[in-house]
């Protein structure tokens, strides 16, 4: 009978300690999906360079709602050509979340990018915990080599000193 009075008496401190548990921990109102996830990119450019198409981006720095984002893991880059749908480029990822001093600005250089062809690209910013943003603005870009500017040599000349 006394070990039945321990065990009951054990249980109940175990029943106690589970009812606190949840009560530790910072509370914060809970946030709906579409409140987390990242802003939209609303910056992407596109430029034509001697590597490919050099897209670039400002890092979102808020969720949706204008919460501080801290939680920001990759770029998924998509593109497509006029009239067909998007599909997935490549994922840029954000390799600073952790520290004080962050990458404001992103750029991501299409190599596949053939000369003469149009394309549409655009960005999403994607959470650690997987919500991402809406797509960004649409940049249009048909591929070419960019021209190089000649390059000025220095020419000496020279000089004569008399005394």
């Amino acid at each position: 009978m006394r070990g039945a009075v321990v065990a009951v008496a054990a249980l109940s401190g175990l029943a106690a300690a589970a009812a606190l548990l949840p009560a530790c921990g910072r509370k914060t109102p809970v946030r709906p999906p579409e409140a987390v996830a990242p802003a939209t990119i609303d910056g992407l450019t596109a430029t034509n360079s001697v590597g490919g198409v050099t897209l670039s981006w400002h890092r979102p720095t808020e969720d949706a709602d204008g919460a501080r984002l801290f939680d920001l893991d990759n770029f998924v880059v998509e593109r497509a050509n006029p009239g067909a749908d998007f599909e997935f480029l490549v994922s840029v990822p954000v390799l600073d979340r952790n520290k004080l001093r962050q990458q404001r600005v992103f750029k991501y250089t299409d190599p596949t990018a053939d000369v003469g062809e149009n394309y549409h690209y655009r960005v999403r910013s994607v959470t650690t915990d997987g919500f991402s943003s809406l797509s960004s603005n649409i940049v249009e870009v048909v591929r070419a080599v960019p021209t190089m500017t000649p390059t000025p040599v220095a020419t000496a000349t020279p000089t004569r000193v008399e005394l």
